[in-house]
């Protein structure tokens, strides 16, 4: 950690009269005074050329409104995709390269909570970034202390020796960002960096263009923290596939989608692990939560990226198969199958693992009417799968339930409950 001095950001304006010295006695009585002010006090009677005063101040409020209508655009959009992280970074990147004509620019984060360094989440300009900051680095400590922005080259002589540091320079980066937010507790926390490289032609970052950063670098943070409680909600923390709650309005979604487009239809593959009991019984749980990683790393590896793995409950998953039809369903559960008994694991006291699951199938519109019926028969298909010796697909016969009572619709009954005309049928029943 640096003994030096915290710094300030600098005025928006600085760089317009050689840096930050105040440019008259009435500005140097405001020290917090922006640069629109000590443009005020330039064009006071007597200080000089009005002509060349008001030029200067023209020039003042040109430069401010550019950088304010950039910042509020780059919030604005920024927020707007703050739950889509890729996306949400490439527009900040290109943006930020055009607004200050730099080509080389990265994003460093945490990209696991548990992660002990901040690695390139982005890049622009630059490839294959490889580049890792340890989380309590002192350029991160650094970073908390000044809470402005860095220039790399500025920094003590103590720090330039820091192989991270070095290794920043090597990629042309000039200025460190921190992403810097407050919301969540008192304790300042630190997100990440947002790092540039030099600018076209040489110019150099002024002090405006360091404020404008610091400013943007609060918002980002925000931004990124809102993103990574997000994921958590959507995620399961164990497996790292989707969460039951997502699985649920993912499987609402595509419905919808089938109800919309005739010609499309959907699978549903529920499955369970074989005897997972036993795994935690006799290795321990630990060794149970390695086969359920297992189980779901297996699974993503077999499915397209439109599709959906998720984490049911337990030792039990469900996985969602856009615009597919019944017989492609089916050999798409004896694929999975087939690669589950090929996952490798070995128990701590060295013993393989011998892991299999069982599968329920079931298709929409082919066999259901609704979601919940879906669910119904792929958990159906599930259980006979068990009952029929394990380690098996079913698919749930050809059109389903049709013909006998309608399973009930939890959410078409809460919307009748609510509905005047249904509690008034109710109250008349009773």
């Amino acid at each position: 950690m640096s003994d030096s001095a915290p710094q300030t950001p600098m005025p928006m304006d600085a760089s317009l009269e050689g840096g930050p010295k105040p440019a008259s006695r009435a500005a140097a009585r405001r020290p917090g005074s922006s640069g629109f002010f000590r443009a005020i006090d330039l064009a006071e009677p007597g200080k000089g050329d009005p002509v060349e005063e008001n030029q200067i101040l023209r020039r003042v409020l040109r430069k401010q409104e550019h950088d304010f209508s950039t910042l509020f655009e780059i919030i604005g959009q920024t927020s707007a995709r703050s739950l889509d992280l890729v996306s949400m970074q490439t527009y900040l990147l290109r943006t930020v390269s055009g607004h200050f004509t730099t080509p080389r620019l990265m994003i460093v984060r945490q990209l696991a909570e548990d992660d002990a360094s901040l690695c390139c989440s982005a890049a622009q300009g630059l490839r294959e970034v490889r580049a890792r900051l340890p989380s309590h680095s002192p350029l991160c400590e650094e970073a908390l202390a000044r809470r402005a922005c860095l220039a790399l080259s500025a920094l003590p002589a103590s720090f330039q020796e820091l192989p991270e540091l070095m290794a920043l320079r090597e990629l042309g980066m000039e200025v460190a960002v921190p992403l810097i937010q407050e919301v969540e507790s008192p304790a300042t926390v630190l997100e990440g960096f947002l790092l540039l490289g030099g600018r076209l032609a040489g110019k150099a970052y002024s002090g405006p263009d360091m404020e404008f950063l610091y400013s943007l670098g609060k918002m980002l943070a925000i931004c990124l923290r809102n993103e990574a409680l997000y994921r958590r909600s959507i995620i399961d923390d164990l497996t790292g596939v989707a969460s039951r709650g997502h699985f649920d309005a993912r499987l609402s979604q595509e419905i919808a989608r089938v109800k919309r487009d005739d010609h499309r239809s959907l699978g549903l593959v529920m499955l369970d692990i074989d005897h997972f009991k036993g795994f935690n019984d006799t290795y321990g749980h630990q060794t149970g939560d390695r086969v359920l990683q297992e189980m779901a790393r297996s699974m993503v590896s077999q499915v397209r990226a439109v599709d959906m793995v998720a984490r049911y409950g337990g030792e039990e998953f469900a996985i969602v198969l856009a615009e597919i039809d019944r017989q492609r369903v089916k050999d798409v559960a004896e694929r999975l199958r087939r690669a589950v008994e090929r996952i490798a694991l070995r128990a701590p006291s060295g013993e393989v693992l011998k892991i299999t699951a069982s599968f329920g199938v079931a298709c929409y519109p082919d066999d259901a009417d609704n979601k919940y019926e879906l669910i119904q028969l792929a958990d159906a298909a599930l259980y006979k799968a068990k009952d029929g010796g394990r380690n098996r697909v079913v698919l749930a016969p050809p059109g389903g339930n049709r013909g006998q009572p309608a399973l009930p619709d939890p959410q078409a009954d809460a919307a009748k409950a609510e509905h005047p005309s249904g509690r008034l049928a109710a109250e008349s029943s009773n």
